[in-house]
């Protein structure tokens, strides 16, 4: 019964994990597209308006203005992308939510097994907080650290 109840609890953490795994570098993946369709996009518009600008010289304040303007915005987006880091996030998470994938399928193999199923409940449990610490880890000492650092520099 003990190991009935490990196992469901096992079995609703990795599910757990990897649902919020999934939700959240989608998420990033997606903020980290609409950064960069929005620096192509302001990008497109700045040129357009420089060519008006030398085409139609008597509007050029006008067209002058506006790329001041639109350059402004396109500034602001690109450190907040910097900021937020959505594509190191995205790329950190994805790899996260296929290591907790593999690992609810080693263990469903191995449960299938003739194998001690304690040992096996004990096993993917310690690779389970194993991956999350390392996750964490790699987290706060890789992407933030090299953050901080640039930041001093």
């Amino acid at each position: 019964m003990v190991q009935d109840s490990k196992e469901a609890f096992l079995f609703s953490e990795i599910n757990q994990k990897i649902e919020d795994f999934q939700r959240d570098s989608k998420k990033h993946k997606d903020m980290h597209r609409n950064f960069r369709y929005w620096a192509f996009g302001l990008t497109a518009v700045l040129s357009t308006l420089s060519g008006l600008a030398l085409y139609y010289p008597e509007n050029s304040t006008i067209f002058n203005i506006s790329i001041l303007a639109i350059t402004a915005i396109a500034g602001f987006l690109s450190s907040v992308e910097g900021i937020r880091k959505a594509d190191e996030l995205w790329i950190h998470e994805r790899t996260t939510y296929y290591a907790l994938k593999d690992l609810k399928r080693e263990l469903e193999f191995e449960l299938t097994g003739s194998g001690d199923k304690a040992k096996v409940l004990d096993a993917c449990f310690v690779k389970l907080q194993s991956l999350l610490n390392q996750a964490g880890e790699k987290w706060s000492s890789g992407l933030v650290a090299k953050n901080t650092t640039q930041d001093t520099q």
